[in-house]
């Protein structure tokens, strides 16, 4: 029980900042200039609990819930997304390629974790 816990914790840690500087990785190669500013740090702060969250969904054997959460943010940014030009197809990109890097990354570490956890259990 206990290193069932100690493991879930670790990969909790690497889900949420090595995934940050994952996503960071990939979306840096589609620099936008003209996003709309929100608060600060708070793309960072929505893409930790999205993988946090993902993880934990997993784990509780629960992935309809990930898709209720990704439907979730859809809606909420389809207002800042939606449109014909340029500027709005590129932020939609951006979006969705962050999400699905974000979602991603949680769940190669889950299936990781739910790959190496058996062994360590014995």
């Amino acid at each position: 029980m206990i290193i069932e816990l100690l493991v879930h914790g670790v990969a909790l840690l690497i889900v949420t900042f090595g995934g940050s500087i994952v996503t960071k990785s990939v979306i840096q190669k589609f620099p936008i200039t003209d996003l709309p500013q929100g608060f600060k740090h708070a793309g960072a702060v929505i893409g930790h609990l999205e993988r946090v969250l993902v993880y934990v969904l997993m784990t509780l054997q629960l992935p309809a819930l990930v898709g209720f959460l990704l439907t979730m943010k859809a809606v909420y940014r389809f207002g800042d997304i939606q449109g014909d030009n340029d500027s709005k197809m590129k932020i939609s990109e951006y979006f969705i390629i962050g999400t699905m890097v974000s979602l991603l990354w949680s769940l190669v570490v889950y299936m990781f974790v739910q790959y190496l956890l058996p062994d360590l259990l014995v």
